[in-house]
């Protein structure tokens, strides 16, 4: 199986949650991006992964003995909807990410690294993979394994949002921010 970026409707996604982090603390990196804009990475639901595993586990008898199953939501949601829908969720008006060069990129990472209680997060390798693209067809997994994900993030974003404004402090220590 190759399985997308997973979260579930506290987040518990590295990735997604310090984007959201970076919106809801109205920080300036959270309005600029290295990378190709409208390319996005495919997600699942927790849930709908454990489903398709429990379903690979029933018919291992009858997969080949080779086969690779895309586990995902069909839909890669695009770095500038998901920057839209969370700043609009949490602040009710959309954001507009500025894409900046790789280079300048990667020379505010070597600054921000100089500062006391910089972003751990964020890599210089990250930079590189930006323009990175991750879409599944998962056409196999109904096929194979009678799974299709029940969730999807367009749908569960505001859950997440919700979460996270309910209850800041407990989001982020469970997002580990």
């Amino acid at each position: 199986m190759r399985i997308g970026a997973v979260y579930d409707d506290r987040c518990h996604s590295i990735p997604l949650a310090q984007q959201i982090r970076r919106i809801y603390e109205k920080r300036f990196i959270g309005r600029i991006f290295s990378g190709d804009i409208t390319h996005g990475v495919a997600f699942v639901h927790m849930e709908d992964l454990v489903e398709a595993l429990v379903l690979a586990v029933e018919h291992r008898k009858e997969l080949p003995q080779i086969t690779t199953l895309l586990i995902g939501e069909s839909e890669t949601l695009s770095y500038d909807w998901l920057q839209r829908a969370i700043s609009r969720k949490l602040h009710g008006k959309e954001w507009k990410t500025f894409r900046i060069p790789k280079a300048l990129a990667k020379l505010g990472y070597w600054l921000q690294s100089l500062w006391p209680g910089a972003d751990p997060f964020l890599k210089p390798w990250m930079i590189d993979l930006s323009d990175d693209h991750y879409t599944f067809d998962i056409s196999r997994a109904p096929t194979l394994l009678g799974w299709e994900p029940r969730h999807s993030l367009r749908n569960s974003l505001t859950r997440i949002i919700d979460e996270l404004k309910l209850d800041p402090a407990g989001w982020y220590e469970e997002n580990n921010l």
